[in-house]
């Protein structure tokens, strides 16, 4: 595994393991955002100063802000060798839309740096598992060598909430039906004013896609996520809580803060 960030800012007040996963305790969101940029800018870097070029995949969130401020802060990403990807996306939204994932990352980020190509996925495409296999093939054209992702407040990642959890899926990216907890999140952040106007159906990135990027790096900051966080450090690994399975990843790591650490068993 690769050492924590070293500068001052970017340390974290613990860390400890759980299974193969990594995890890293931070004073608060801002110090969270920037250690977990340090990170991902770290491995965009090396892999473009090796490769020639890297491909990632990146979550949509409110919990995302401050990293993805503190990524775009960094002014030595060579971004016109990378090539982005996103988890998932509500069907029937156009890129548009307010609660659009494609538009939320393209404001906080691809809008502003100089990327080589940041691929949405399609949610108001006609053929919702046409858009799938478009976006699987793109997925593993590229070989994303990272993916950023969050936890949600019932566990899950990307899209896959725990009733249409499968470690197993055969499939890059499926259509999925929101469980009714997602979609009250999506409600708490503010994406949608009523649980009425949240979509039921998305497109996800499946698990055993996200298992086989070779990196993984979590940003979950917040007292909202801390059932989720406990579920999925001190429960079983199991599709209750998808975001367990992390424990399962060859090379991650999950940054917190105090609030969504709060109430984890005592890591030594």
């Amino acid at each position: 595994m690769r050492p924590a960030p070293t500068p001052t800012d970017v340390t974290p007040a613990r860390v400890f393991s759980r299974g193969r996963l990594e995890v890293e305790v931070h004073p608060d969101r801002a110090a969270l955002g920037r250690a977990a940029a340090a990170a991902v800018a770290d491995h965009l870097k090396q892999a473009v100063a090796r490769e020639g070029r890297a491909a990632a995949i990146f979550a949509s969130a409110p919990s995302q802000d401050e990293f993805l401020a503190a990524l775009r802060a960094d002014g030595k990403i060579p971004w016109d060798r990378i090539t982005a990807f996103h988890l998932d996306e509500y069907v029937g939204l156009p890129a548009g839309h307010p609660a659009s994932f494609r538009r939320f990352l393209a404001d906080r980020l691809f809008s502003r740096v100089p990327v080589r190509a940041f691929h949405g996925l399609a949610g108001d495409a006609p053929d919702a598992e046409a858009e799938c296999a478009r976006y699987a093939a793109l997925l593993r054209e590229a070989q994303p060598g990272l993916v950023v992702l969050g936890i949600g407040e019932n566990g899950h990642l990307a899209f896959i909430d725990p009733p249409v959890c499968d470690f197993a899926e055969p499939r890059d990216v499926r259509v999925v039906e929101l469980d009714e907890a997602c979609r009250r999140q999506q409600v708490h952040d503010g994406a949608f004013v009523t649980l009425a106007a949240v979509p039921r159906t998305a497109l996800s990135l499946s698990i055993p896609v996200l298992l086989k990027v070779p990196r993984a790096i979590a940003v979950v900051p917040g007292p909202a996520k801390r059932a989720a966080v406990k579920a999925a450090l001190d429960g079983p690994v199991t599709c209750a809580c998808p975001a367990s399975v992390l424990r399962r990843h060859p090379d991650a790591r999950l940054y917190l803060d105090v609030e969504s650490a709060a109430g984890l068993e005592d890591p030594c």
